[in-house]
């Protein structure tokens, strides 16, 4: 079994990857039917609301859609229907006219809500969002799970466009990759010219070498270094022997075989 590691090398790759994260928990507990999911399922959301609010982020995400549909079908290029192609042209398209659609500040309906923001205000505090403190909170609580759910939808509603749109955009990034079969000597890995094209690197480790990486890189240098985990101490041990992985880097354009694999 192997585990997956994920290194964004750019900060807006970065940003969608958080984002998609807390998108991906907000859905696992919103499935759930206790009181204790929902009530992370609404953290979750304040945390979306904190970690989308940039006003450049939608721009960012509208911008790169457009270019991911121009390089798919050029100025003046035919399309052709009934291919992978243009089946993801059309995904772009509804994904970025979703998002237009949303003329209002991200989540501006939910800070414009008291009752939510009087329970987003005192999250920070420890043990401040009880039943005492927030009474008409914990009678939420208590709702039917399909009640709360379904006012879980209704908050969530107007953010899901621009989980739309990410889940598009790492689909293509993840999508277009180039695969290297590697080996860190003494735990550890080091390569030159990563190149400019490649935004994300994924890391594939067999579960039983019980290793995490340690990953520092750019366009110029890629250093992992491999770390035993350690539950007590920020860093672990660095490990001594070879250890075998799969290196995956991922870009929005065409990517080729860096020199030092060829």
């Amino acid at each position: 079994m192997t585990i997956r590691f994920e290194h964004p090398i750019l900060e807006r790759v970065r940003n969608l990857l958080r984002v998609e994260h807390l998108f991906q928990r907000f859905n696992a507990v919103l499935a759930q039917d206790d009181m204790w999911s929902h009530h992370l399922a609404l953290l979750t959301i304040f945390e979306i609301m904190e970690c989308a609010a940039r006003a450049e982020f939608k721009l960012d995400i509208l911008q790169e859609l457009e270019r991911q549909k121009l390089m798919l079908y050029p100025q003046g290029s035919s399309i052709q229907p009934d291919s992978e192609q243009y089946a993801l042209h059309q995904e772009i398209v509804v994904a970025a006219a979703g998002l237009q659609q949303v003329q209002h500040k991200f989540a501006q309906h939910l800070r414009e809500n008291e009752w939510l923001m009087a329970i987003k205000q005192r999250v920070p505090i420890p043990g401040n969002v009880n039943p005492f403190d927030l009474p008409a909170y914990h009678f939420w609580l208590q709702l039917p799970a399909e009640k709360r759910r379904e006012r879980l939808n209704l908050w969530v509603s107007s953010l899901r466009p621009t989980y739309d749109a990410i889940e598009i955009l790492l689909k293509i990034l993840r999508g277009n990759q180039v695969v290297i079969e590697c080996e860190a000597v003494n735990g550890q890995f080091q390569q030159n010219s990563l190149g400019q094209k490649v935004l994300l690197l994924q890391i594939d480790v067999d579960m039983d070498d019980e290793v995490i990486p340690e990953v520092s890189a750019n366009k110029y240098m890629t250093n992992i270094r491999f770390l035993h985990p350690d539950f007590a101490h920020t860093r672990g041990a660095t490990v001594h022997q070879r250890i075998p992985f799969k290196l995956s880097m991922c870009g929005f354009e065409s990517l080729s075989v860096p020199a030092w694999n060829k």
